[in-house]
């Protein structure tokens, strides 16, 4: 490309963000829990939109002008996870846990996989340089949404901290909401937990992309395509689990945290198993096994979800924000590990750095899974 970055600087700019949620990530918990998480949400939403239409230009400008973008971006990023799970646990009761999480996390799986798929299309088009209409069409989606008031007016007129505040709420439900959400240690458990996954969240959607290109020599049609698959399948595994997890309840009444932890360590076990296939079985000459394991990876991967997550989220609600905002800095500081893991292995030329790399995920994955199984709990 005609910016002239090298590997070293490159890992810096993938790192930025998670420098700044790390400077807002443990106040923005207790600000959620404190303040409210309606209004502090929109605010974080509408500085990352502002700050992605900017990007070519600051990019363009100054290195460390694009650098500093990415580490304020990161400083409202660290406002939005801990003030969306503080928002949502307001408005489920405990048996209804997992599914909520489930169902309000798969914007994730949307976002992420979707956004890989039409970026490499994007660079591929010739228009303006190709890579900067990635963030044009994605920022001006955002703000388009945001000052033309369609998501906003909703946002502000729809939404509030709490049922009790809320005017279209049927009584019934605001009182049975009020009765149910109630306020009840397993926090390291988690915490490890959401570290291992943030690893491997951190390889696969900053470097995937780079594996694909390097190991399996994939054009960039392809690579999107790709890229998309563990996305995609854990939007569909986690959805249709929910079911599944209602049909627990029984055996949940018998041992109540079996299914939690069952869960939990099958997704971390299941995690490392793809992983480790990753590193060792694809090759340029059969690519489509590495599809194969990215659909497996994003089967597995994703009860996490209705594991250590709805433990999370089912320990303390009347303090997620704040438990939010711990497990996101364990988190961050899991994102930062991953990217300077994939530099110094390319840094120092080591052989079969793939391997290297996806085994150390798998070891992490692994480790957590076991932990949870021992210290992990959801009362």
């Amino acid at each position: 490309g005609n910016l002239l970055w090298s590997p070293s600087r490159q890992s810096t700019l993938f790192s930025a963000s998670y420098y700044g949620s790390l400077m807002t990530m443990l106040l923005s918990g207790p600000m959620a829990d404190k303040f409210g998480p309606k209004r502090i949400l929109a605010g974080a939403i509408y500085i990352l939109a502002l700050l992605t239409l900017a990007a070519p230009s600051l990019a363009r400008f100054d290195y460390w002008a694009f650098f500093g973008s990415r580490v304020v971006m990161g400083m409202a990023e660290g406002f939005v996870q801990p003030s969306a799970n503080a928002l949502a646990v307001r408005w489920f009761v405990p048996n209804e846990k997992s599914t909520m999480s489930a169902l309000y996390t798969s914007g994730i799986q949307i976002a992420a996989g979707s956004s890989n798929l039409i970026g490499s299309w994007l660079c591929g088009v010739d228009w303006m340089g190709g890579w900067p209409l990635i963030f044009y069409f994605f920022g001006r989606n955002h703000i388009s949404a945001l000052v033309g008031g369609c998501w906003l007016i909703i946002w502000l007129v729809y939404v509030t901290d709490h049922p009790s505040q809320h005017k279209f709420v049927d009584e019934k439900e605001r009182i049975y909401l009020e009765q149910h959400v109630v306020r009840r240690n397993t926090v390291h458990a988690c915490l490890l937990c959401n570290f291992a996954l943030s690893f491997l969240v951190s390889i696969n959607q900053n470097f995937l992309p780079l594996y694909l290109k390097e190991e399996l020599r994939l054009p960039l049609s392809l690579n999107g395509l790709f890229t998309l698959l563990p996305f995609l399948t854990q939007l569909i595994s986690k959805n249709i689990n929910l079911p599944l997890s209602k049909m627990s309840q029984e055996l949940q009444a018998m041992w109540p945290l079996f299914p939690l932890k069952f869960v939990c360590f099958a997704a971390s076990f299941g995690s490392c198993l793809s992983i480790l296939g990753l590193a060792l079985l694809p090759s340029c000459h059969r690519p489509w096994i590495a599809a194969v394991l990215m659909v497996c990876y994003g089967i597995v991967f994703s009860g996490g979800t209705c594991g250590f997550l709805t433990s999370l989220l089912s320990i303390a609600p009347a303090y997620t924000g704040t438990l939010f905002s711990i497990s996101m800095a364990c988190g961050q500081l899991s994102s930062v590990l991953a990217t300077y893991t994939v530099a110094a292995v390319t840094y120092f030329g080591w052989p079969h750095k793939w391997m290297i790399i996806f085994s150390i995920g798998a070891v992490i994955q692994l480790f957590s899974g076991a932990f949870f199984i021992f210290f992990g709990s959801g009362k």
